[in-house]
C-alpha cells in the first residue's frame, strides 16, 4: 500500500469515528427519554395503574334510592314477622320472615319479572344463584317470595319505567346471631348492576337474559321496633 492509499485509508477511518461519535452524542438524549418512560410506567404498573378499576359500593339509607343500569330500588319498610296470612306464608321451626317493601322501577325497554321469565325477558331479580336483589349481613335459608305491596297480585311484572311497590319475604333464622345483626344495623340489602346478554341459538336469538354484574349499592334495612 502506498503512502497515499495509507493517508486516505485514515482519512475514512477518522471520518468514520466521528460519524460514530456524533450518532452516539445525538442518540443518547433519545436513551434517556427512553429509560424514563419506562421508569414511569414500572411506577405506574406497581401503584396498580394498569389493575382493574374497582368500586365501592354506595351505602344507600332507607327511603333513598338506589340506581342501576337497567332497574331502580329504594327500601320503603323493614319488619319481622311470623305468618303473612294473604299469601299463605309462614315461617319454618326457628325461622322468622324478613319482609322488605321496596320500590323497583324498571329502567329497560321490555316487561321483566320480579321472579318468573315475562315478555321473553329473564331477569330473575329475586331468585337463582345470582339474584339482583340479595341480603348481606344475614342468610336466607331459603329461597324469596314477592308480591304487589297492595297485595293484588302474586305474580309481579314490572312494566318499563312504571314504579311497583313490592313485598319481599326472606325466610331467615330466629336466632341471638340474627338479632345481632339487626342490633348492630349489619343488614343490608345488596343491589347487584345488571346487564343484558341475548340468547345465543337462533330459535331464541330474541330471549333476553339479565346477568349480574358488579355489586352497586347497600341498601339499609333497619326494623322499627
Amino acid at each position: 500500500m502506498t503512502r497515499t492509499q495509507g493517508v486516505a485509508a485514515g482519512v475514512r477511518d477518522a471520518a468514520a469515528g466521528a460519524a460514530r461519535t456524533a450518532f452516539s452524542r445525538r442518540a443518547l438524549p433519545l436513551w434517556i427519554a427512553a429509560a424514563a418512560v419506562v421508569g414511569l410506567l414500572a411506577g405506574f404498573i406497581g401503584f396498580g395503574g394498569l389493575a382493574p378499576a374497582s368500586r365501592t359500593p354506595a351505602m344507600v339509607a332507607a327511603g333513598d334510592e338506589a340506581r342501576t343500569s337497567l332497574y331502580t330500588v329504594s327500601v320503603l319498610d323493614v319488619e319481622l314477622a311470623d305468618t303473612v296470612e294473604s299469601q299463605f306464608l309462614e315461617a319454618g321451626p326457628g325461622e322468622t320472615l324478613l319482609l322488605v317493601t321496596v320500590r323497583l322501577e324498571n329502567l329497560s325497554d321490555r316487561a321483566v319479572g320480579v321472579e318468573r321469565s315475562a315478555d321473553r325477558v329473564e331477569s330473575r331479580l329475586i331468585v337463582g344463584r345470582e339474584p339482583m336483589l340479595a341480603l348481606s349481613g344475614v342468610t336466607p335459608t331459603d329461597t324469596a317470595r314477592s308480591w304487589r305491596a297492595d297485595e293484588s297480585t302474586r305474580a309481579v311484572i314490572l312494566q318499563p319505567g312504571v314504579p311497583a311497590e313490592v313485598t319481599i319475604a326472606w325466610p331467615v333464622r330466629d336466632d341471638a346471631a340474627t338479632a345481632a345483626a339487626f342490633d348492630e344495623g349489619a343488614v343490608r340489602l345488596d343491589a347487584y348492576d345488571a346487564v343484558e346478554q341475548s340468547g345465543q341459538v337462533i330459535l331464541a336469538a330474541s330471549t333476553i337474559t339479565w346477568r349480574r354484574a358488579e355489586l352497586r349499592a347497600q341498601l339499609d334495612l333497619d326494623v322499627v321496633p
